[in-house]
């Protein structure tokens, strides 16, 4: 379980740019969607950012969550808010799952654009509220 609570917090921490640089893109696709050169780095950005965030997701969720619920002591209502987060996560992949930010059309695009962005914002929630509540409860609990 310390492992795991290291690896997290290390992967928060990897993600700040590229998800600056994914709402950036988000943001902009949603309005200028034939933006070449934000369709490339949303491109990069998604292809970074979906497979930690997929990993990331199920390693909470299978593992540390199931762990932490069990634990006398360990708030329930920041479980219950931390799932609720993966759940809205969740949605917004299905947005983008499939979708090319080189070669779909401008609509499409510009759809999956302003997904990308709440993404990247609500994500960067996430990782505040982990780093806030849930890492360092997890922390005392192993700790003590």
């Amino acid at each position: 379980m310390r492992n795991l609570t290291e690896e997290l917090t290390r992967e928060d921490f990897k993600l700040g740019m590229p998800l600056l640089e994914a709402a950036v893109a988000g943001a902009v696709l949603g309005f200028r969607p034939n933006d070449r050169e934000m369709r490339a780095q949303a491109k990069r950005c998604w292809e970074m950012l979906k497979p930690q965030l997929t990993q990331h997701l199920l390693s909470e969720d299978e593992t540390l969550l199931p762990w932490a619920r069990g634990k006398a002591g360990f708030p329930p209502d920041v479980i219950k808010r931390i799932k609720e987060r993966h759940r809205e996560l969740r949605s917004l992949l299905r947005q983008l799952v499939g979708v090319s930010f080189a070669d779909d059309p401008d609509p499409i695009v510009a759809t999956a654009g302003k997904a990308l962005c709440v993404l990247a914002v609500k994500l960067d929630d996430l990782i505040d509220s982990e780093e806030v509540r849930l890492l360092p409860a997890l922390r005392r609990m192993l700790f003590a």
